[in-house]
């Protein structure tokens, strides 16, 4: 895959997940990666990287907030002269129940829907004023992390699927309107992925409803690495024709 040598990218919820994971493998790239991160301190599997300059990380940040997201990208661009790639990572899905409580919907809808909102529009913002880069005179790259349940869905997650349901939306709307500016906007819909989060959602899935998470055809649960390099993919120039789009990585479960 092509290199993401000199490119500065930032991710919200790369702290851990497939965030990290993606962290990591844009830096193995060549980038360097800010962080948004509602975790305060710096996991410890990217300190050397914060150490080496590679990842800057940001932690006490609510992707909710308008100002905070205002003030991080400001902060990326001032620092670093230009945002090449936004990846709208951070997402939650606690248990719902048949009808979520008003607050585990407003909950869900700020991370999942709003987060993405403020970091993609921000992003979008700054993107149309920049200079094309690359071959393909490219002013930056949005990726959403979606879902399988942004195409399908769930029970007993109605709000969460609802939520990645829209950020697939964007993704179509969004490209319509930056793609004849040099901007590519795509996402990633993951089915399940070996995550700490995960395993705590099957632990939850086990107790309310007795579920066994079966594997897909493939014989087993995504890896966030997987994940990760599909990401990195739609970044870089390798995917310059890609635009619009929602790659489902779910290991033949269609």
């Amino acid at each position: 895959m092509s290199s993401l040598e000199g490119y500065t990218i930032a991710i919200t919820g790369g702290g851990s997940g497939i965030g990290l994971a993606t962290t990591v493998e844009l830096c193995s790239r060549g980038a360097t990666v800010w962080i948004a991160e509602l975790t305060p301190d710096v996991p410890t599997k990217l300190e050397s990287l914060v150490h080496a300059g590679k990842v800057v990380f940001r932690g006490g940040v609510d992707v909710a907030s308008r100002e905070a997201c205002v003030k991080f990208l400001g902060e990326v661009v001032e620092k670093a002269g230009r945002l090449d790639g936004m990846i709208n990572n951070a997402g939650i899905g606690p248990a719902e129940g048949p009808i979520a409580t008003d607050e585990t919907f407003e909950k869900i809808v700020g991370v999942n829907l709003r987060g993405t909102w403020n970091y993609g529009t921000q992003a979008l913002r700054i993107m149309e004023k920049q200079e094309p880069k690359g071959q393909w005179g490219t002013k930056g790259t949005v990726v959403n992390v979606a879902s399988m349940s942004g195409l399908l869905g769930w029970n007993s997650l109605a709000v969460y699927t609802a939520t990645k349901h829209a950020v697939v939306g964007l993704v179509k709307a969004w490209c319509k309107d930056f793609a004849p500016l040099g901007i590519r906007v795509n996402a990633v819909a993951p089915s399940v992925t070996e995550t700490e989060g995960v395993k705590i959602w099957f632990a939850q899935r086990k107790k309310d409803f007795n579920e066994d998470m079966k594997p897909p055809p493939v014989g087993r649960f995504a890896q966030p690495s997987e994940i990760a390099k599909v990401i990195a993919f739609l970044v870089g120039e390798d995917s310059s024709y890609i635009n619009g789009q929602t790659i489902p990585i779910n290991g033949g479960a269609i």
